[in-house]
């Protein structure tokens, strides 16, 4: 009986414990980590403007006739939602669908419940406050630079409140049943009969039920753990090292609108989308001397590599010593900053003594994007037959300063694109129907002419879902 209530007891602690977390569970700044990585591709941050989606901003409103649940699987497949007869009563999904030229959103069916609570609460944030977590200031600089650690440090102090509570439980569980346990002993003592021997607080903690029930909560949880993070081994979504020259994609693909595939040729043709060669840095730079944020600095490096003479305009030969290469990029430097007085003498030293092991040598770039040994993709597929946005794959790159890894890259998430995305039947010659080698494809062309079809051949539908496409 005294064991009974000390399990009733703590499995009460327990559940305290996790509806206090589940009370904590609305964090827009989770919130705000989902919509960067699931949704920004096609939705203005601003939650007011339109893109390649709709504004968000006041969504929930817009849906409020109907249930919450129609809302959240929309959000998790909008596809799924517009096949579905018991739908049929929902207006706004179908004028949606309709306003967007019956463009399918790309479906997140790993989205929980709590997931999009947070996702909505950030929209909804952004829409009215402007920022993520109310009430919103402006920061100064000193402010700024301790954003992140404050923002780690709130999440600790979260976890060690959650921590304090369930010890504080567990404990308070242990002492009611130590005086149970006692009551029970006065109990049999006015009744007459042998009272018990009175456990201590050590011997109830210890006791062989408990014991094994925590070996089993141990071992559940320490699998759910196990499991959990061996699915993201091997994965680098946010990924963004360093680079040895600071290359900005947003002066480049950005402000300047240089197009992707004129560095990335080989996205077009070829199987890999190919890291260009100095050559096609000197392109530009052998005209552009100086970069809107880094001055020579950066641009000296890649004189160094591809061994650019700037004073000339040509290059040096490949029997000119270090030393001597050295001196002519010193005089270049003073001249090119000759204007600028915060350029000294001991700066100049700096910019000379990060080319130096440069010169002569191929930029070692950092690889962002890694995908397994045992899986084959192919660029040329999807950018040329496809026609796939480079976006679609790795984010808005025309926005970043660093570039990282936009999207998971998992198998989870290539499966779910090749299920929603439409092939582009008559935009590419590759898929059409009169190409001998295409005719597979003549019984779609005849389905979609006559109506039959009407949402489109999405890639799964043409096998973009069997085994051997990737792993041959």
């Amino acid at each position: 009986m005294i064991f009974r209530t000390f399990l009733r007891c703590l499995t009460l602690a327990l559940i305290l414990t996790m509806s206090f977390n589940r009370a904590n569970a609305q964090d827009p700044k989770k919130g705000e980590a989902i919509f960067k990585d699931n949704c920004a591709s096609c939705h203005v941050k601003d939650m007011k403007t339109k893109m390649t989606g709709p504004a968000l901003g006041g969504v929930e409103e817009r849906w409020s006739k109907f249930p919450k649940k129609e809302l959240y699987d929309w959000i998790r497949n909008s596809s799924g939602v517009l096949a579905d007869a018991s739908y049929k009563s929902n207006p706004y999904a179908k004028s949606l669908y309709a306003e967007y030229k019956n463009t399918n959103m790309t479906a997140f069916p790993n989205l929980t419940d709590e997931d999009l609570v947070n996702l909505l609460l950030y929209i909804n944030n952004m829409y009215k406050d402007g920022c993520a977590a109310p009430p919103c200031k402006t920061p100064d600089v000193a402010t700024a630079k301790g954003a992140k650690t404050e923002t780690k440090e709130a999440g600790d102090n979260g976890s060690m409140i959650l921590w304090a509570l369930a010890f504080v439980l567990v404990l308070a569980s242990i002492l009611l049943a130590r005086y149970i346990n006692s009551l029970n002993r006065l109990a049999q003592q006015r009744a007459g009969e042998s009272p018990v021997e009175e456990k201590s607080f050590l011997q109830i903690a210890l006791n062989p039920t408990v014991v094994r029930i925590l070996i089993f909560a141990l071992v559940i949880v320490g699998g759910y753990t196990t499991v959990n993070n061996a699915i993201g081994l091997g994965r680098q979504q946010n990924y963004a090292p360093e680079q040895p020259i600071k290359f900005s994609h947003e002066v480049h693909a950005g402000k300047n609108g240089i197009d992707c595939q004129y560095c990335h040729d080989g996205a077009r043709r070829s199987k890999h989308a190919v890291i260009p060669a100095t050559n096609t840095c000197m392109n530009c730079h052998t005209a552009i001397k100086k970069g809107p944020e880094y001055g020579t600095a950066e641009i000296l490096k890649i004189y160094a590599a591809s061994g650019f003479n700037p004073l000339s305009g040509t290059y040096f030969k490949e029997s000119v010593p270090t030393d001597e290469r050295l001196a002519e990029y010193k005089k270049w430097l003073k001249e090119a900053n000759a204007d600028n007085k915060a350029i000294t003498e001991s700066e100049i030293s700096v910019q000379l003594s990060f080319a130096k092991p440069m010169i002569g040598k191929p930029v070692n770039w950092v690889k962002i994007h890694n995908l397994p040994d045992h899986a084959y993709f192919n660029h040329a597929q999807h950018v040329t037959v496809g026609k796939v946005a480079c976006q679609d794959c790795h984010g808005k790159v025309e926005e970043m300063k660093l570039v990282k890894q936009h999207a998971p890259l998992s198998m989870g998430w290539c499966i779910n694109c090749h299920r929603q995305t439409k092939v582009k039947f008559d935009e590419n010659s590759y898929y059409s129907s009169e190409t001998k080698s295409h005719k597979m494809y003549e019984q779609y062309h005849n389905e979609v002419k006559s109506g039959k079809r009407t949402n489109g051949v999405t890639v799964e539908e043409i096998g973009g879902l069997e085994c051997q496409k990737c792993h041959y």
